[in-house]
């Protein structure tokens, strides 16, 4: 059915920033997932799951009889699936979650002949528990995050516990993306996409006696929220910028602002995935920036243990994390969601996350670089263009949607 007025009338992707918040960084699945499952079998109302990924296996089979035995105590649990993401999510066990009690819901559904329409994804990751504690991060329910499972090779990625006012605001953005999947397909995609952002909220001051945080969402689309605070923060920076990602193809805005900072003497260290990838030409795209971040005195380093999943910046006092990867492609197309906070403390915890993936990175090296060969040259540049026509041309796509008659449907 197309979108009506009303699922994304009340759409709202930035709230106030909120006091006497409590954020807790939980980096490695042997962190998170143990404090999650445990907050999970304790609940007594609700529990709410919006993910990206959730796939067959060993971690899903342990999730379920969570949910199942928490749907026998009364608890309401709700799971909001994207469906490109959890393609691997077998139909069986789609059948057994709905026998096990679970409300489960697709996030636009794949339908022939509607390629634009297909393009818009949840990519969020959000677990809310009793509206009391929240997880927002980077984690799917797959065997590739879980160490138990994986060992050595699982994932690296972190979520952050929250607690305080900042739970509601989850809940709300929960809701919202609840409400957008029921009305069905989007086969008003293109006009609930380009409906606008909404102006950003002034920021206060953190207060040495409180954890100042906010939730912040995307869309996509252009003027992306998200993509927006970053590069903000980045300009402004004084101190020190640390960006870390596992897909580096970033928008313009946010190369010259990491340009600029460099420049201008601030600090600013990029951690970036190395060989370990599950998206090769990617990290070759990116890495043709290299050269011109380096000669600006950014430092690199890429992440040789695993894969690193994990999105994460600090700019000064300022930290976010999430599931914004800060990349050209989640700036425009993906529904995203992050934590963000003013606090010098949690500022502390992102610096130690920094240090903690620096022990297992190798640092690029501006002398080595640019001594690579040309056959790198060739790749690097190659894989670049490529990216970058790609999104250029499902842009214009998408314009020429956006121009016939009922907007894209």
């Amino acid at each position: 059915m197309p979108l009506t007025a009303s699922p994304h009338a009340d759409i709202r992707l930035s709230w106030p920033w909120r006091s006497r918040c409590t954020l807790s960084i939980q980096a490695g699945g042997q962190r998170y997932l143990p404090h999650i499952r445990t907050a999970m079998q304790g609940a007594r109302k609700s529990i709410c799951v919006e993910l990206y990924m959730c796939n067959s296996g060993a971690l899903f089979d342990e999730w379920l009889a969570v949910w199942k035995a928490a749907v026998a105590r009364g608890v309401e649990v709700r799971l909001l699936l994207d469906a490109i993401g959890s393609l691997d999510l077998d139909d069986d066990d789609a059948e057994r979650l709905r026998a096990a009690g679970v409300t489960l819901q697709w996030f636009n559904r794949v339908r022939p002949g509607h390629l634009i329409a297909t393009l818009i994804r949840d990519h969020r990751k959000l677990i809310i528990v009793d509206d009391e504690r929240a997880w927002v991060g980077g984690m799917g329910i797959d065997d590739r995050y879980d160490p138990r499972i994986s060992g050595e090779e699982a994932w690296m990625d972190a979520m952050v516990a929250c607690e305080g006012p900042v739970v509601a605001d989850f809940r709300s953005l929960f809701d919202q993306a609840w409400q957008l999947a029921a009305a069905g397909p989007l086969t008003g995609a293109v006009r609930w996409r380009l409906g606008g952002h909404p102006r950003r909220l002034p920021a206060r001051r953190a207060h040495a006696d409180t954890t100042w945080a906010r939730v912040n969402a995307s869309r996509g689309g252009p003027n992306n929220p998200l993509m927006r605070t970053l590069v903000r923060r980045i300009l402004r920076a004084q101190e020190s910028v640390w960006l870390c990602t596992p897909y580096f193809l970033p928008p313009r805005s946010l190369l010259k602002a990491l340009l600029y900072t460099a420049r201008r003497g601030v600090p600013v260290h990029l951690t970036l995935c190395g060989p370990h990838t599950d998206h090769p030409w990617l990290r070759y795209a990116g890495q043709h920036y290299y050269q011109r971040l380096l000669q600006a005195g950014v430092t690199i380093s890429e992440y040789d243990a695993r894969f690193l999943h994990l999105k994460a910046a600090r700019a000064d006092q300022w930290s976010t994390l999430g599931s914004f990867n800060f990349d050209r492609w989640n700036s425009s197309w993906n529904l995203e969601a992050n934590v963000e906070a003013v606090d010098g403390h949690f500022a502390d915890h992102v610096r130690a996350l920094r240090e903690r993936l620096d022990t297992e990175s190798v640092p690029i090296c501006a002398d080595q670089w640019g001594k690579r060969s040309a056959w790198q040259r060739w790749r690097q540049a190659l894989w670049n263009q490529a990216g970058l026509r790609l999104i250029k041309i499902l842009g214009s796509l998408w314009r020429t949607a956006r121009q016939r008659p009922g907007g894209g449907e």
